[in-house]
């Protein structure tokens, strides 16, 4: 079987509308049978006429029960697709799903109404980060409704999932919007004085550009986490970030190298400046930014030890 796309996405997130640009694009018919899994229905319809021009046909899964691979099987025996799109129903459960075994290339996209992503991050969190936590494409539809919101948004699901693409739609089609480009600091000043939003953007982006900040002055507060390798003179300044409840956290840090490293406490708060440095990591096979500490003091527990992004 080719490439099975897992849509997912809360109600009237546009879930349908892409799946329909999707078959209607030229360079998707390709030879053989499209089969869509209908989880849900919503407002927007598939059209026979437009199954029909793309050789798809649509079957309704309506019981969340029934989404398993007994079922599966029969549906696909009966139609003997070349390509399965999953329209899923985003209030089902996501993170307990199992796909059936010869599914051995899937995609996973999410998609969000860009206007009522905040409503649902702060009452579906958990759901929402199911969404994207395996996801390798993330679409906002109507982003154009509030583009100064996208960054921040793009950020909280970079917490949770660092790899994934984004593409931004409004109403005249496709943004031209980089969310690296809308940091919540100014790159180009002499010392980066990083609040909670800033030092969660910071260890995410230099992770992915550490190019761009080798060499940068940074002043950060965070938490002692001692190096598993017993390593005495670094540690990592972490900080914990919501991604969907208290038991579930994402975490975000630094490797801080100090030659009194070893005198701070594991879990203890403290102010940071340094300079951030690149390395290769054997263990990781890769360049990471370290900060190398030039200063550091003791600090207060903030108030919340958790960053919210959004």
């Amino acid at each position: 079987m080719g490439t099975v796309y897992f849509v997912n996405g809360f109600l009237e997130a546009g879930k349908t509308t892409f799946i329909k640009e999707l078959i209607g694009k030229e360079s998707f018919r390709t030879t053989g049978k499209t089969l869509i899994l209908l989880c849900e229905e919503g407002d927007v319809e598939y059209e026979e006429s437009e199954l029909a021009t793309a050789d798809a046909e649509l079957e309704l899964i309506e019981n969340e029960e029934d989404f398993n691979e007994d079922f599966i099987s029969e549906i696909l025996k009966k139609h003997r697709p070349k390509r399965v799109i999953v329209e899923f129903n985003g209030m089902w459960d996501r993170k307990s799903l199992e796909f059936p075994w010869y599914w051995d290339d899937v995609m996973e996209i999410a998609v969000f109404d860009a206007s009522t992503f905040k409503l649902y991050s702060d009452n579906m969190r958990s759901l929402l980060a199911e969404q994207v936590r395996q996801a390798e494409l993330v679409i906002f539809y109507k982003a154009d409704e509030v583009k100064e919101k996208l960054a921040s948004y793009a950020r909280n699901i970079r917490v949770i999932n660092n790899a994934a693409a984004f593409v931004f739609r409004g109403a005249k089609g496709d943004m031209v919007f980089d969310p690296d480009e809308s940091l919540p600091y100014d790159i180009e000043a002499e010392e980066l004085d990083l609040d909670e939003e800033g030092f969660a953007v910071f260890t995410m982006d230099a992770l992915k550009r550490y190019d761009m900040y080798e060499g940068k002055k940074v002043r950060f507060t965070a938490c002692v986490y001692k190096m598993k390798d017993g390593n005495e003179l670094e540690f990592v300044a972490g900080r914990q970030v919501l991604t969907c409840c208290a038991a579930d956290m994402a975490f975000v840090g630094i490797i801080c190298a100090h030659p009194k490293a070893y005198e701070y406490e594991d879990r203890e708060w403290v102010e940071v400046s340094g300079t951030v440095k690149v390395r290769y990591d054997e263990e990781m096979q890769r360049k990471i930014p370290v900060c190398k500490v030039e200063t550091i003091n003791r600090a207060n527990t903030p108030e919340n030890e958790a960053i919210t992004l959004v």
